[in-house]
């Protein structure tokens, strides 16, 4: 069923590819393009998001809400979907208020799913 939150989101115009990671690294679904590794994508954003929670914690922030890496290919952004995180992999120019959007919208079916 998570799949096909996924299929759904990567609709979006801009999204190459989405998945969910839980906090220990471990991928739970994933709809990434075949050239991408998702069990190391999965670990490597798992450790970020920590990393982002930890910080955003510490400084007094509050909850982390969503975390976003830029490249000069693309984006990743993360949002906490509880149990997991949900990870969307973008190409470089999106419209992130439809992407922000359309993820919030999938965490909290993904929340209700694990």
């Amino acid at each position: 069923m998570i799949d096909r939150v996924l299929v759904e989101l990567n609709k979006t115009e801009g999204i190459k590819g989405s998945m969910v990671v839980g906090k220990d690294g471990l991928v739970i679904a994933s709809q990434l393009p075949g050239n991408i590794d998702a069990e190391l994508v999965g670990a490597m954003a798992s450790a970020a998001f920590g990393a982002s929670e930890r910080t955003v914690s510490e400084i007094g922030m509050g909850n982390l809400e969503q975390a976003m890496v830029e490249g000069e290919h693309g984006k990743i952004l993360m949002i906490d979907t509880g149990e997991g995180i949900l990870v969307v992999l973008t190409d470089a120019k999106v419209n992130l208020g439809l992407i922000r959007i359309n993820m919030k919208r999938a965490a909290e079916k993904i929340k209700a799913m694990i």
